[in-house]
């Protein structure tokens, strides 16, 4: 008995010692704030200067909420406090169950959609993609105007063939900046940004008669070969939209996920008489 009162005693002081460790640094009334409270929201990287007015700034803060608090609890009639608790009482519930649902299909959920499933939802809805800028199908090279091998270069990537690409590839390291691997689709904007086509691009473009144009300043040459163009509005190409599509089937097999959980773990309850509904 003497050993087991002496135990509690130890493990009490243990207690005391953890708190007393724990820097007060405001009181309002009975309430204390800690220096741990706040810790993680002062950068370790500010100066001694700026956490001291990072941290006068919170302890402010603090206290003008808790003194608040405490007036409301005096002048707020009975009714809104109740109404307020049961508000706080049904955002608690619905914060802890929908971080426990994320956790679940963080831990069960399978995210990743098949490229025949994406392909078949872009089929059966692709009048819903439509484009918010023009955008260009496009194989692009940027390389020293000083090149020896430029004009073999030009040749290759207006081929574009197998053969060609595998021998572009070959001299990448010369480039400046390339993309060769798969035309890739891009909006006008970015694409101005990265080579200045924007006198080329603002005029229809013909791909029957040209796809092919170079531009040089006093430093790149500027190569760009064009596949293909969709204008504004026009249903979007499925590459642009790929990412997007991927999304919106996962949240839809998420929303599965979360009904049927909610079902099993209903049912459960009933079939346990954990809960149940009276006439």
């Amino acid at each position: 008995m003497r050993l087991l009162i002496l135990l509690i005693l130890l493990n009490s002081c243990k207690n005391f010692q953890q708190t007393e460790k724990r820097k007060k640094v405001a009181r309002v009334n009975s309430s204390f704030l800690y220096q741990s409270d706040f810790d993680d929201e002062i950068n370790s990287e500010s100066s001694y200067e700026d956490s001291i007015i990072i941290s006068k700034s919170i302890i402010r803060n603090w206290a003008i909420n808790k003194l608040v608090y405490n007036q409301s609890l005096l002048h707020l009639h009975d009714s809104i406090q109740q109404k307020l608790t049961e508000m706080v009482e049904n955002y608690k519930l619905q914060l802890w169950a929908n971080t426990y649902r994320n956790f679940l299909s963080k831990s069960n959920f399978n995210y990743k959609i098949d490229s025949l499933e994406k392909i078949e939802y872009y089929e059966k809805n692709k009048n819903n993609f439509r484009l918010k800028r023009d955008f260009y199908n496009v194989a692009y090279i940027i390389l020293p105007e000083s090149n020896n091998n430029l004009k073999l270069i030009k040749s290759r990537l207006r081929n574009f063939s197998d053969k060609d690409l595998f021998f572009l590839d070959s001299l990448s390291y010369q480039f400046n900046s390339f993309h060769l691997d798969k035309p890739l689709w891009i909006d006008k904007n970015n694409l101005i940004q990265k080579i200045p086509f924007q006198n080329i691009l603002t005029k229809e473009l013909n791909l029957n008669k040209k796809n092919f144009f170079v531009l040089k300043d006093s430093l790149q040459v500027y190569l760009l070969k064009v596949f293909d163009y969709k204008k504004y509005n026009s249903i979007a190409p499925y590459d642009v939209v790929e990412g997007n599509i991927e999304r919106i089937l996962i949240n839809q097999k998420k929303l599965i996920f979360f009904k049927d959980f909610d079902k099993e773990i209903l049912d459960d309850a009933i079939q346990t008489n954990k809960f149940e509904i009276f006439p």
